[in-house]
């Protein structure tokens, strides 16, 4: 709803401006009508309408000084000016005054349409524009006020997370992004939203292979969310690049709710996705309630890793591994209980080895695999690893390779680095490199570049401690401010600007 004050002090046009706006635009509603500019200025910083009509000509105050008073209030409205005159002057004060609408008198119903139109088609485009922001802050914070914003009022705001393969950590998502998974166009969008009544904004998640669709619509409308989440996950199978790869998605669904947060719902989701988005299979499904879930080792999980004895051997391992994970695969597991039966399996091996080595990240193992032969082979690298078995990776090369990559982070580790970087400079995938890079230097490439960005980042904020937190995430490396100071606090204990402050305070 647009706001709109009328300031004129001929009675006949004022009223008759109101009736028209009332009887033939349902979007906006008159407020009031003043007869001079004084009782208008007060109008306008009490109720602050977003549209106002005024005369120039008027008692007490005209209609000019009321505009510039205004503004020097730092409020901004739009002003038509209601006018009879054709004055040079009167025009070129009001151009400068940052007025650019006119409506003669007497009133000429085209002109008020077109005036009207463009008012709504500005309030409908800022809102957008503002949503949009709320939003993507909401999906990369944890920090926002509790309630929504008054540009939400009005509106309902469901989501449609979309997750290509294993679900990947933030840190790996930073320096390694995959470019595979490329969004929906802009043109399609415009399609979609077409099609269904609802604004429809593609958002920046906080995963590496994560896509969000916020969509927006008037709390009266109830579009089919369902069938509009389907056609985004077809789309989006369509629109990756590399077939062969056998890539799945998952995709939730979270539609808003009475009484609930934009933010709270987005927890939710989060949180729904990590119990279940599938492991190895596309999947679709509607967000619910997880609180009281628990990921518990099943019977059968346990009975295999039973089996590990002083005496099993490298080919008692495989086939183990091999049976567990035909029996994952079987079930149709969700990534956070594959991890959780996973890090069962290694604990059990590394207990039994009586080694005092330390523990594989499980979750990153399981996060960079795009499929169950892939995972298999990785557990048997562990295996190896914690056993003392003979690796059976192949090549006297290999740790020339995995230093070559090394200096070449050192060198570039502020530079945007993709999967393709890999390909494109060493000839290997990206997947291959990691495996030789822990085997090397015991941490897997995207972390060992986090950890160069972070303590380029310390460096900086030492020398500095007046820099600006968004300056050291680009000089840095990091393409986001939010995201580097999510990163940064999960490694430091303390946000960047905590870290600043305290620096300040020494």
């Amino acid at each position: 709803m647009i706001h709109v004050l009328i300031i004129e002090d001929e009675p006949a046009i004022a009223r008759g401006l109101s009736l028209l706006i009332t009887k033939n635009y349902p979007d906006f509603q008159v407020l009031g009508i003043c007869k001079n500019g004084r009782d208008g200025l007060q109008k306008i910083l009490e109720q602050k309408p977003e549209l106002v009509f005024t005369d120039i000509t008027m008692p007490v105050m005209n209609g000019l000084d009321m505009i510039e008073k205004v503004q020097k209030s730092q409020f901004h409205t739009r002003f038509v000016i209601l006018t009879g005159y054709a004055d040079f002057e009167y025009a070129r004060k009001a151009i400068h005054l940052g007025v650019s609408d006119y409506l003669l008198k007497p009133i000429d119903l085209k002109t008020l349409d077109d005036i009207l139109l463009s008012c709504l088609e500005q309030q409908k485009s800022e809102t957008r524009l503002l949503q949009k922001e709320y939003l993507q802050c909401a999906v990369r914070s944890d920090k926002l006020s509790a309630g929504d914003p008054d540009f939400m009022n009005g509106f309902h705001c469901s989501f449609v997370f979309v997750f290509q393969g294993p679900l990947c950590s933030s840190v790996y998502g930073e320096t390694i992004p995959d470019s595979r998974f490329r969004p929906l166009s802009p043109e399609i969008l415009f399609q979609l939203e077409q099609e269904y009544p609802v604004y429809i904004h593609l958002l920046y998640g906080r995963h590496q292979n994560e896509q969000v669709y916020a969509l927006v619509y008037a709390s009266s409308d109830q579009p089919d969310l369902l069938s509009l989440a389907e056609k985004i996950q077809h789309l989006l199978s369509a629109n990756t690049e590399d077939q062969e790869s056998d890539i799945w998605l998952n995709t939730i669904l979270a539609r808003a709710s009475d009484g609930s947060s934009v933010t709270d719902l987005i927890k939710d989701t989060y949180l729904f996705a990590l119990f279940h988005n599938c492991f190895g299979s596309s999947s679709i499904k509607i967000c619910s309630s997880v609180s009281d879930q628990k990921i518990l080792i099943s019977q059968e999980v346990k009975q295999l890793c039973a089996g590990i004895s002083s005496s099993s051997d490298q080919d008692c391992f495989y086939h183990m591994i091999h049976s567990l994970i035909t029996l994952e695969n079987r079930k149709n597991i969700s990534q956070f209980q594959l991890t959780a039966d996973l890090r069962y399996y290694i604990s059990a091996v590394i207990q039994n080895c009586h080694r005092d080595i330390v523990y594989p990240d499980v979750a990153e193992i399981v996060s960079t695999c795009y499929s169950y032969e892939e995972l298999e082979r990785e557990l048997q690298y562990e295996t190896d690893k914690i056993c003392g078995f003979h690796s059976k990776t192949p090549g006297e090369e290999l740790p020339s390779l995995a230093r070559q990559v090394r200096n070449y982070l050192d060198r570039n580790f502020t530079q945007q680095i993709t999967t393709k970087s890999f390909q494109d400079i060493f000839g290997y995938n990206e997947k291959y490199i990691s495996t030789l890079f822990k085997s090397e230097f015991g941490i897997s490439p995207s972390k060992y570049i986090s950890e160069l960005r972070l303590k380029m980042a310390k460096t900086l904020m030492q020398n500095n401690p007046d820099i600006l937190t968004k300056d050291v995430a680009e000089m840095v490396g990091f393409s986001d401010a939010f995201y580097f100071s999510r990163v940064f606090k999960s490694h430091e204990g303390m946000s960047p600007s905590q870290f600043l402050k305290n620096l300040r305070k020494d």
